[in-house]
C-alpha cells in the first residue's frame, strides 16, 4: 500500500543542519504513514556521512527511507523532480535540508488535507535568523477566486513550496513542473500553477516549518549572474502561461510592479557594480510606469541605475546595510 505522504529532501552542502532536519522529520507523529526521499545532489562535504548517522539510529524507519545519489551538481529544481518522480504518497511535503519541522506537522495537514478533501493545505512558517524567530502569516483569502490572483502577486499569499502539504497528482502535470536550470524563484514558478489548477485550498493557521535565514551556502544568501538570468526567464515563463490560460485578460499589467521588485530585490543585493550596469535595462518600461507605487530606497536605487552612477549604487547599498544592521542592534 502506498504512503500517504512523500517528504522529499534535496541534499547539498548543508552539514551543519542535516541531522537537525533530520531528527525533525523521523520524529513524526505520523512516521508510519510517510516514505522519505532524499536526494544527494553531489554535495561536496560530509552532509550524506551525517544524514546515515542519523538513519541508524531510526532502525524502525530504514524501510521507509530511500537515498537517490545524482552524479553530478543538478541544482535545487531538479533534485526535487528527481525526488517527485520517485515519490509514491498521496501527498507531497518539500523540505530543504537546512530548515526543520515540528512534529506534528505532517499529521496535522494531512488530517485537515482528508477531512476537507483539499489538494492543498497552507500554514504559516516560522522564520529562523539565529537569535531571533519571526512568525509570518500565509495569508489565503476566504474567496476561492482571489487564490490564483494573490499567489501570482505574492505580496500577502507567499509562494514557499515548504510550508504546504500538496496532492502529488497536482505536481505530475507537465504545468507544473520547473524547467531545468531554474533555481531561484522555482518555488513561485511551481506554486502559482500548482494554485491555478487546484481544486479547493485550505489554511491552518499554525506555523510548523522552521526556515533558516544563517545558512551562508543557501542558494538566496548571494546573487549572481544565475539570479538576474533566472528572473528572466521565470518571468518570461509566467507572462506565457498568463496568456495560454486567458488570466487577467483585463489587467495585462497586473505583474509589472512585482517584476519590478524583483529586480529591485537583486539590485540590492548583488555585490556586484558589473551586474547593475549589465541588467540595467531589464523591465525598463515596467519600472517607468510604476516608480510612484515604489518606496524612496527603492527609486532611488533605480534612479542611480537610470543615470549610470554605478559605483554610487555600491555606496548606496553599503549605507542601507549599516542601516540594517543599526536597527537590528536597536530592536534587540
Amino acid at each position: 500500500m502506498n504512503p500517504k505522504v512523500s517528504i522529499l529532501i534535496p541534499v547539498y552542502n548543508v552539514s551543519a543542519y542535516i541531522q537537525r532536519c533530520a531528527h525533525s522529520l523521523f520524529e513524526q507523529t505520523f512516521w508510519d504513514e510517510v516514505e522519505f526521499i532524499f536526494v544527494n545532489d553531489a554535495t561536496p562535504d560530509d552532509s550524506m556521512e551525517k544524514l546515515l548517522e542519523v538513519i541508524d539510529k531510526y532502525p524502525l524507519l530504514k524501510s521507509k527511507i530511500r537515498i537517490i545519489h545524482h552524479k553530478h551538481n543538478l541544482g535545487l529544481a531538479c533534485a526535487r523532480k528527481t525526488a517527485l518522480q520517485n515519490a509514491t504518497g498521496d501527498y507531497v511535503l518539500v523540505v530543504d535540508s537546512d530548515d526543520y519541522i515540528d512534529s506534528d506537522m505532517v499529521e496535522v495537514l494531512y488530517r485537515e488535507a482528508i477531512v476537507h478533501k483539499a489538494d492543498i493545505v497552507v500554514s504559516d512558517i516560522i522564520m529562523e535568523y539565529g537569535n531571533q524567530s519571526v512568525y509570518r502569516t500565509d495569508y489565503l483569502s476566504n474567496d476561492p477566486t482571489e487564490h490564483f490572483r494573490d499567489i501570482v502577486l505574492d505580496e500577502v499569499s507567499h509562494s514557499y513550496l515548504c510550508n504546504k502539504l500538496i496532492k502529488r497528482a497536482l505536481y505530475n502535470r507537465s504545468e507544473c513542473q520547473p524547467p531545468d536550470g531554474l533555481n531561484y524563484l522555482e518555488d513561485r514558478h511551481t506554486m502559482i500553477r500548482l494554485f491555478y489548477f487546484a481544486e479547493k485550498i485550505i489554511k491552518v493557521n499554525r506555523g510548523f516549518y522552521h526556515y533558516v535565514h544563517y545558512n551562508v551556502n543557501a542558494i538566496t544568501k548571494t546573487k549572481g549572474e544565475m539570479h538576474f538570468e533566472n528572473v528572466l526567464l521565470f518571468w518570461k515563463l509566467l507572462d506565457e502561461f498568463l496568456i495560454q490560460q486567458n488570466c487577467f485578460p483585463n489587467e495585462p499589467h497586473i505583474t509589472e510592479l512585482a517584476k519590478v521588485r524583483c529586480k529591485v530585490i537583486l539590485m540590492f543585493d548583488t555585490n556586484s557594480v558589473a551586474l547593475r550596469k549589465k541588467y540595467a535595462d531589464m523591465f525598463f518600461a515596467e519600472e517607468m510606469r510604476n516608480l510612484k507605487s515604489l518606496t524612496r530606497g527603492e527609486r532611488c536605487m533605480l534612479f542611480l541605475i537610470r543615470q549610470k552612477l554605478f559605483g554610487a549604487t555600491k555606496t548606496f547599498r553599503e549605507i542601507l546595510l549599516i542601516k540594517q544592521k543599526l536597527l537590528h542592534i536597536i530592536q534587540r
